[in-house]
């Protein structure tokens, strides 16, 4: 069997949008116009975010005559807000035709779906198979149905503890590209649950060597069955160390696990790892991959779906949460975003990672004293790492608040493990751009300099010393060479381009100075400064008129005060006259 799943895979298996669960409907049953008018009333608050309103109108317009397309407005409703208790009564409550046509197509597999996961959390297996079954029938799921179709009768086989059957299914043979990752990883998790440890073991470290170097999931899964298989074959344990000490240097999962293991060299591998060991769990990690990739893609509404889908087959499971809440805050739904986080369980490094990712949503939500409050006491703690200071600073760096900033970078600086070259680099460099615009040049030359040495070919670093050294009038012919160095290494760069042409009209080739500030203006058309370099420029080859409609469009940009006003100069009196009287 040739199982396919394309690159826009996913948007076929989406339902439409989500909030709050029905609220009670009223005693007695609407009219058949006041059931319609609930429902489009549903409809309007829907399309306006408006989800309390929506859950009330259409559990009104469920008592009505239009039953079922309230119904399935509900359990998008559901969806939403993450009231799956409600989702999966909707969806019992929904009938499903033998045959799904092509209107209805996404909202019965939706539907099938969330039978399913709801089953299988009740470990009701027959309900189960009748929801797979349901799945299946014609019209759903589509070509991009075929492995999820699979993976669900792989998990109910396992379910039945037909474990060599699961097997047999789940082919990565008999998949191409994305569908064989999908089979590829559910094999080893089916491995996990069956308990065949060195099979499993073999099987995440395949993946973790060829795809997923930096999902920590992948790798605790096979530094687990590697410990676990290493109770019969001692080379296991070697290789386990070995996992465990690669992946993302601070995450907090792997830094966690690695204190474990390395306080008890014989730790089990099922108590290092969350290890698969329920057929709701594989299920929920089949949601949720789908969740992951669907996000990517920027469809959201879908992503949101199947990761809702993950916590009701499995709510225990952290990850659901997580990307639920993520897809969410992409939504700029940021209060459920904030809510989903409320379900993360605490231990295994879960809560750091949930708390930081609260932040995060405050910060975007533009609720920085709650985000503030949340990065200052995970810095203030004994053991708070580099990362934890320089989340601080960089929300005090957003907020302006330079002094704050800078202390914040000197601790995450202080606590850098050795050999951190790179992020020392860039740690350097965000110090010296706050210093910078604080107006202490020295300390700010200082930090830029040092990024530059650690990072010498990094053209934004590049980039920054030169253009703050030549826009000062210092070290000229320096200068340009390093921005002649970051030209060479990102030549596509707007800023960059800026700057060069920049270091041409400060050093008097003005026609090359022309060229490139507009190559510059068209990469960046909405930077005053860009606009008003380009109009400085323009008036040195005496293209007058060119220039002010320049200066124009650089005052149309809502530029710092300092610079309107030099702009209104030129505007007025022209370049020679602005500059004299600076």
């Amino acid at each position: 069997m040739d199982i396919r799943l394309p690159t826009a895979h996913l948007t076929l298996l989406c339902a439409l949008a989500f909030a709050p669960a029905p609220l009670a409907a009223k005693a007695s049953a609407p009219t058949i116009e006041q059931a319609t008018q609930a429902y489009v009333q549903g409809r309007l608050a829907m399309a306006g975010d408006d989800y309390v309103v929506a859950a009330e109108r259409f559990g009104t317009a469920l008592k009505g005559d239009r039953d079922e397309i309230a119904r399935r407005r509900s359990l998008d409703v559901a969806m939403l807000s993450g009231d799956m208790k409600a989702a999966l009564r909707l969806a019992n409550q929904i009938p499903l035709a033998a045959e799904s046509t092509a209107a209805s197509a996404v909202g019965d597999s939706i539907v099938a779906l969330t039978r399913a996961a709801g089953a299988a959390a009740a470990r009701d297996w027959r309900g189960y198979e009748a929801a797979r079954a349901a799945f299946g029938a014609p019209g759903r799921g589509g070509e991009s149905g075929q492995v999820l179709g699979v993976l669900l009768e792989a998990w109910g086989r396992a379910a039945r503890g037909d474990i060599d059957g699961a097997l047999a299914l789940v082919d990565p043979a008999a998949g191409r590209g994305a569908a064989a990752s999908y089979l590829r990883e559910h094999r080893a998790h089916l491995l996990a649950y069956g308990k065949r440890w060195p099979e499993a073991a073999d099987a995440y470290a395949a993946i973790v060597g060829a795809e997923g170097a930096n999902v920590t999931r992948l790798r605790l899964s096979a530094v687990g069955t590697a410990l676990e298989a290493a109770a019969t074959d001692p080379k296991y344990r070697e290789r386990a160390i070995l996992l465990l000490g690669g992946g993302p240097e601070r995450d907090p999962q792997l830094i966690e696990a690695r204190e474990r293991l390395g306080k008890d060299a014989r730790m089990s591998g099922r108590k290092l790892a969350d290890l698969v060991d329920s057929p709701q769990e594989g299920l929920a990690l089949m949601f949720l991959r789908l969740a992951a990739d669907l996000a990517r893609e920027r469809a959201v509404g879908p992503a949101i779906n199947f990761a809702r889908l993950a916590t009701l087959a499995d709510p225990a499971l952290p990850d659901g949460w997580l990307v639920a809440s993520d897809t969410l805050a992409r939504a700029g739904k940021y209060d459920q975003a904030l809510a989903a986080l409320d379900s993360v369980p605490k231990g295994g490094g879960w809560r750091q990672i949930a708390e930081t990712r609260r932040a995060g949503i405050l910060i975007a939500a533009e609720r920085d004293d709650e985000a503030r409050e949340i990065l200052r006491r995970y810095a203030s703690r004994p053991d708070a790492t580099a990362d934890d200071w320089s989340r601080l600073a960089e929300l005090e760096r957003r907020q302006e608040r330079s002094a704050e900033a800078i202390a914040a970078y000197d601790e995450a600086l202080k606590r850098l493990p050795a050999d951190s070259a790179p992020a020392e680099a860039q740690l350097a460099f965000l110090r010296g751009t706050v210093k910078e615009k604080a107006g202490d040049w020295p300390g700010a030359e200082t930090d830029l300099r040092r990024a530059v040495e650690l990072a010498d070919k990094n053209p934004i670093y590049l980039n920054y010393l030169g253009y703050s050294l030549i826009d000062r009038g210092l070290r000229i012919e320096e200068a340009r060479g390093l921005i002649a160095q970051a030209y060479a290494i990102s030549p596509e760069n707007g800023a960059i381009v800026d700057s060069m042409g920049w270091a041409e009209y400060l050093t008097g080739n003005y026609p090359e100075a022309v060229r490139l500030l507009e190559t510059a203006r068209g990469a960046e058309p909405s930077d005053p400064t860009v606009a008003d370099h380009l109009g400085d420029a323009l008036w040195k080859v005496g293209r007058r008129i060119e220039a002010r409609h320049a200066w124009a469009s650089a005052a149309a940009l809502s530029p710092e005060p300092k610079l309107a006003e030099m702009i209104r100069k030129k505007l007025d009196y022209g370049l020679d006259v602005a500059l004299a009287s600076r």
